[in-house]
């Protein structure tokens, strides 16, 4: 049996119960776990890594601890990943890299599914006289299609940049069938994972990722980012870097001090995978109990995005993206009869339901595609693990009652 309560109960946030949190997407609660590191962190090793003291040694040592069990999380090794304070300003860094990579004809295709954070650095070295096409949705649902794509591949193409879950609709995208066409035309991938981790376990390996970003603080950790690049990435890419520093050393994309207090936290998340899946009795490597907890996550996520669509489908909203929960996360646009997304925003607020409303980041497939500009876009509801099925109650009462 799904241990819900048990989960809740790990989530100071939740045990407060004056709030119906819904607003997942934009950045998930924390368990005691990540508190206790940060609170740890902040109080005993308020330091900067590479003392000949102590608390440095200590800190220094559990920032590369961290980037071990993050390259457990991704499927790879310590020496790909790398701290940032968040995806977006980790994805304008990689774009800068990579514009020093590309030469003037070279091709990129971005995805119309896109947030912002992967589009608009790409979008932004056509200054540099590379080419930059956009892989449209496809009608009915606005999903990604295969056929699509290989159209707009040529030899020029160097990278394909995508999300493997849209942070808007929650569609998830077919990224390992996307990764062996783009690597037979001789191009890299590079995926963004920010609202694809707090709901799957990534694998870089099986997904067949070149570059990869996502945020720990939407997969139940503090405020940061996280960078994986490829061995041969690593390689290939000259990120901007201090002087005295070699080519290849870690520091070089992790330029400054670092967040130590939040990659301390966010070992706290793996804290309470552990100690989770103590509960759950699950056994097996670290990773193939992590990989359980997610199936897990994920099937109890299923039963509790469909009943939210069936009950969203029955007020009369209007459900953007794929019809069920099949082929998507438990991220639910939607518009209720005439009223604005504000209002209905406003709404649920006053009812203690938090949830988003307008973009969400995701301009082009929600404004443009989808045509919603005037309207002013629409109202998200996300679910994660740790939502259950009063919460889902509390919002489809709240929206009956407009």
């Amino acid at each position: 049996m799904y241990p819900i309560d048990f989960i809740r109960k790990q989530y100071p946030a939740l045990q407060k119960g004056d709030t119906v949190y819904l607003d997942n997407a934009a950045g998930s609660q924390v368990p005691q776990q990540v508190v206790e590191n940060m609170v740890e962190a902040m109080t005993t090793m308020q330091v900067n890594k590479g003392g000949l003291y102590k608390p440095s040694e200590r800190i220094t040592q559990i920032k590369e601890d961290v980037r071990a069990l993050t390259a457990t999380f991704l499927n790879t090794e310590a020496d790909n990943i790398h701290f940032g304070p968040n995806a977006t300003t980790l994805n304008e860094l990689l774009a800068q890299a990579v514009g020093r990579w590309l030469k003037s004809g070279d091709e990129i295709i971005i995805s119309a599914l896109d947030h912002h954070a992967n589009r608009d650095p790409w979008r932004r070295l056509a200054l540099q006289g590379i080419a930059v096409k956009t892989w449209e949705t496809n009608p009915p649902y606005h999903t990604l299609e295969l056929p699509t794509l290989e159209k707009l591949l040529t030899p020029k193409t160097k990278l394909v940049c995508m999300t493997a879950a849209s942070n808007a609709l929650g569609t998830l995208t077919p990224v390992k069938e996307v990764a062996k066409i783009v690597h037979e035309h001789g191009a890299k991938l590079m995926v963004d994972s920010v609202h694809y981790a707090p709901h799957f376990l990534p694998d870089v390996q099986v997904m067949g990722a070149d570059m990869m970003t996502f945020s720990p603080y939407k997969v139940f950790g503090p405020h940061l980012g996280v960078l994986y690049l490829s061995d041969e990435m690593r390689e290939t890419l000259n990120p901007p870097r201090l002087e005295f520093f070699d080519k290849g050393d870690t520091v070089n994309w992790e330029p400054g001090t670092q967040n130590h207090e939040a990659i301390h936290a966010w070992g706290g998340t793996f804290r309470y995978f552990e100690g989770l899946s103590k509960e759950m009795k699950l056994e097996g490597t670290e990773r193939e109990r992590w990989q359980k907890l997610f199936d897990a996550f994920h099937e109890h996520e299923t039963n509790l995005g469909q009943k939210l669509i069936d009950g969203l489908t029955n007020l009369g909203a209007t459900v953007y993206g794929l019809p069920t929960i099949n082929g998507r996360t438990a991220t639910v646009s939607v518009n209720l009869h005439d009223l604005s997304p504000e209002t209905v925003a406003t709404h649920l607020g006053n009812s203690s339901v938090a949830v988003a409303n307008g973009h969400y980041y995701a301009y082009t497939i929600m404004m443009k595609t989808l045509g919603l500009e005037k309207r002013g876009g629409a109202v998200r509801i996300s679910l994660l693990h740790y939502s259950n099925q009063d919460d889902v109650n509390a919002v489809l009462q709240s929206l009956g009652s407009l």
